[in-house]
């Protein structure tokens, strides 16, 4: 009996150990979002069949999305500022919702706010869309990992 309780205490210390351990290594590589300057660019290559035609010009091209450490982000298209707007990040999820721009998603047609999967590896951003209503957008931001810059 005395040498089953022993046993049962290194049992209960090496599964206490083992626990401990995948706890610390988990918290270890867990990620925060990399706020930063991003590029990716639009070739009529990555435009999916049937996209609207008149809607073709307007992707094409470097866009730049700076997200910023206070939670908001800047878009720019070839140089110019298409869209401002907010982000809360997650573990693994990004919320983003447009506030203004020329190419802003606005509520006023219920597509301001779009939720994606992120991950950041060898200094790119991916990614996922979860759930975003404007095309152009969410087009944009999953043709390619976007490259830190």
């Amino acid at each position: 009996m005395k040498n089953q309780l022993t046993s049962t205490k290194y049992i209960a210390a090496a599964l206490f150990l083992s626990v401990a351990f995948l706890v610390t290594a988990t918290e270890a590589t867990a990620q925060t979002f990399p706020p930063g300057n991003y590029l990716t660019t639009i070739t009529a290559a990555d435009i999916p069949p049937g996209f609207p035609p008149e809607v073709i010009p307007l992707l094409l091209g470097d866009w730049y999305t700076e997200y910023t450490a206070s939670g908001s982000y800047v878009v720019t298209k070839d140089g110019e500022i298409v869209s401002v707007g907010r982000y809360v990040p997650a573990a693994t999820r990004l919320v983003m919702r447009d506030l203004y721009g020329p190419l802003a998603c606005k509520d006023d047609h219920g597509i301001a706010t779009g939720i994606y999967h992120w991950s950041f590896e060898n200094n790119e951003l991916t990614l996922t869309a979860i759930n975003d209503r404007c095309f152009g957008r969410a087009m944009v931001l999953t043709a390619h990992p976007l490259v830190a810059n």
